[in-house]
């Protein structure tokens, strides 16, 4: 597994936030913490696959999970609903962002999704949107 922390604070934007980012394509792990860290006051945690899941929600305790869904070991649908059906944990939101959509599986689980590549607009929007729903 492969942990970096990125962040950044740039004025008018939204409270600091803690983001998991799931991901094991290494350039577009990158790509998005970097468009999150530069556009938005949130920090990103980078994960490669979801084997260290339950570590990282404990020592991290995200507002948001960013999820491929094709990642080793884990896919991005079990790492959702291991997450969910852990107390405490099972009102954090998600964002799935992938090139293979499981579009009936984040139906199912009302998760937003986003086809890679996205555009940084997208994804920043996606983000505050998921971070605020899960604020109301």
């Amino acid at each position: 597994m492969y942990k970096e922390r990125v962040s950044a604070v740039t004025a008018g934007h939204s409270a600091r936030k803690t983001i998991l980012l799931i991901e094991d394509h290494p350039v577009f792990s990158k790509i998005f913490a970097r468009i999150i860290a530069e556009y938005t006051s949130h920090s990103v945690i980078r994960l490669t696959d979801g084997l260290d899941i339950m570590q990282a929600m404990c020592q991290y305790n995200p507002n948001l999970l960013i999820l491929d869904y094709d990642l080793p070991g884990m896919n991005g649908i079990e790492i959702y609903d291991l997450v969910h059906n852990t107390a405490d944990w099972e009102h954090v939101p998600a964002l799935m962002v992938s090139a293979s959509l499981p579009m009936r599986e984040i139906r199912q689980r009302k998760i937003p999704g986003l086809h890679k590549p996205c555009g940084t607009n997208d994804l920043l929007r996606a983000v505050e949107q998921a971070l605020t729903r899960a604020a109301i």
